[in-house]
């Protein structure tokens, strides 16, 4: 203990009497060095999540049950009803929707002059009542209304395929508005006329195209009853993770088909693989240029005071006290190092982020950031930094005293 508090001594009156602009210079390489550690894994982080959660709120929600396919395939789910009432008893499901799923060709006549254009679709049938309790459509309506549930002869189009949002689809149909006729050809050969309700901007994914009527005029042109293509389930990830959920709605329904988000969105986990892969990259670049910094800044104060090291051992100052003090000196760089990245990162950018956020397609961009990500970044550093005052220390410590005190 007397060996650790004479090494902290030496090592404050070396920082204490040390050159300002040294110390200076070393603290921003050190937190530039940190805040780069954590701010390229939260920027990715948060680019995926934004990503992730425009796709579950559109499209898959938390899970999707589908049709049986074995022993013999179905088109639909049967009694859709009673199976949303079974999975809603299951602790933790916050709610469900079910969704007919056909294609179609959409054609609108834009200068009512019979020349029609026409795009292709996948048309979805919803109940406008109850989709809110797995999705958030809604909140990307922008323009019109929503649908309600008695709409039969009413369509909300996607922006994309409406025209004039510029956004990126291979063609459109050249501007159709809210009140504007569009007709539609589903797969069976079924035409329909519809008025446009509303116009929904979704900018990213599988539904960037998709088309949505009433579940009731979806069963009319798919001649069913009390079905659906598949039931879209929301749950709370933070009560039991996403497998247990799928787990308990697999033992009541074993003849359907139940999916997590993550499996159907295997793209986007090629996408998390590949981002996390080069968040790591830059996380170790960052650790050995704090590392190299710190080693070559600890080893020249150390050269420097080859005398002093000398002297010291002369009067009876052990090694290893000595070795000590400048583990500790790096210990103090590397504390205030990380102390000020944290203050760049939490203090001054992630704030800048949220007040003037950088607006994506998908969405605006967050940083992400975990109490994982922290501990461990902050942990890389002190590590890092303990052999960046060792191994130089234990170098130059090492030299006898007499070829210490000549220099």
């Amino acid at each position: 203990m007397n060996s650790l508090r004479t090494a902290a001594f030496i090592a404050y009156k070396s920082v204490v009497r040390g050159r300002k602009g040294t110390l200076a210079l070393m603290m921003l390489i050190l937190s530039l060095s940190f805040f780069n550690m954590m701010f390229i894994p939260g920027v990715f982080s948060g680019l995926l999540s934004t990503i992730t959660g425009l796709l579950t709120n559109t499209s898959t929600s938390d899970l999707v049950v589908t049709p049986q396919q074995t022993p013999v395939p179905k088109a639909f789910i049967q009694n859709e009803a009673q199976v949303r009432a079974q999975i809603k008893t299951i602790p933790g499901v916050v709610g469900t929707a079910r969704t007919y799923l056909s294609a179609g060709s959409i054609s609108y006549d834009k200068d009512k002059n019979g020349v029609y254009k026409s795009v292709s679709a996948q048309i979805i049938g919803i109940d406008p009542s109850t989709v809110d309790d797995a999705l958030s459509l809604k909140q990307y309506l922008v323009a019109g209304q929503f649908l309600s549930d008695t709409d039969t002869d009413q369509i909300l189009l996607p922006a994309a395929l409406a025209g004039g949002y510029d956004l990126p689809v291979p063609s459109d149909l050249g501007g159709a508005k809210v009140g504007d006729k569009v007709n539609v050809v589903y797969g069976n050969g079924i035409m329909r006329t519809y008025t446009v309700k509303g116009i929904v901007s979704i900018t990213f994914g599988t539904a960037l195209t998709n088309t949505y009527i009433t579940a009731r005029e979806a069963e009319s042109v798919l001649s069913a009853s009390d079905a659906a293509s598949q039931i879209l389930v929301k749950v709370d990830t933070k009560a039991h993770p996403l497998a247990y959920y799928k787990g308990r709605i697999q033992s009541l329904v074993p003849n359907l088909k139940v999916q997590m988000y993550t499996e159907l969105l295997a793209v986007i986990q090629s996408v998390l693989d590949a981002f996390t892969l080069i968040a790591a990259i830059v996380s170790l670049i960052s650790v050995i240029v704090a590392t190299v910094t710190l080693f070559v800044m600890i080893y020249i104060n150390a050269v420097s005071k080859r005398r002093q090291i000398g002297i010291l051992k002369a009067i009876g100052i052990k090694e290893n006290i000595i070795v000590y003090s400048y583990v500790f000196q790096a210990i103090f760089y590397v504390s205030c190092g990380v102390v000020l990245g944290l203050g760049i990162v939490f203090g001054a950018i992630e704030p800048l982020l949220r007040l003037y956020p950088i607006r994506l397609p998908f969405g605006p961009l967050l940083l992400s950031f975990s109490f994982m990500l922290a501990a461990e970044s902050v942990a890389a550093f002190f590590v890092a930094g303990f052999f960046a005052g060792l191994v130089p220390a234990r170098i130059v410590a090492r030299e006898d005293i007499l070829s210490a005190i000549w220099g």
